[in-house]
């Protein structure tokens, strides 16, 4: 799962920048790169909320006696 996170971060952060970089150099294809950005956008959030939900998840086990 931590790879797929990686590879969804990754891509979304290429995927956010292209469109970026697009819209304010006013490039051709910019309207059609929204789209792919704002899925971008959305791939970012989602790893990113794995990766925390993770972390959390692991010093909770540490300080749970009960999973010990």
């Amino acid at each position: 799962m931590r790879k797929i996170a990686l590879i969804a971060l990754l891509s979304g952060i290429i995927l956010a920048a292209a469109a970026y970089i697009t819209e304010t150099n006013d490039l051709p294809g910019a309207a059609e790169l929204r789209t792919p950005g704002f899925i971008g956008y959305i791939f970012i959030i989602s790893a990113i909320a794995w990766f925390s939900l993770h972390v959390l998840y692991q010093w909770a086990k540490k300080s749970d006696p009960s999973h010990s």
